[in-house]
């Protein structure tokens, strides 16, 4: 699976600051409930484990998936849902 480019334009913005477990993975499953195939969507979160939970389940669905900032306190992804 390729990985987006850093510059992919952006559909939705998700701010998940200060969210914390399970609240990060099930927001972001539910906004991209709600979205067309093809479109793509920021997450932004400071939750430490979601760093390995959300890009587990978007490979479990099929859904290209860049973390940006990863080195960072607050950091970002950039997802695209499955055609």
């Amino acid at each position: 699976m390729s990985e987006l480019r850093n510059g992919a334009d952006v559909d939705r913005r998700l701010d998940l600051r200060g969210a914390v477990c399970p609240g990060p993975t099930v927001d972001t499953r539910l906004t991209l409930k709600e979205m067309k195939p093809g479109e793509v969507l920021e997450v932004v979160t400071d939750y430490y484990p979601a760093r390995q939970t959300i890009p587990a389940l978007m490979n479990e669905l099929g859904y290209r998936c860049e973390m940006l900032d990863g080195d960072q306190p607050v950091f970002r992804f950039l997802i695209e849902k499955a055609q």
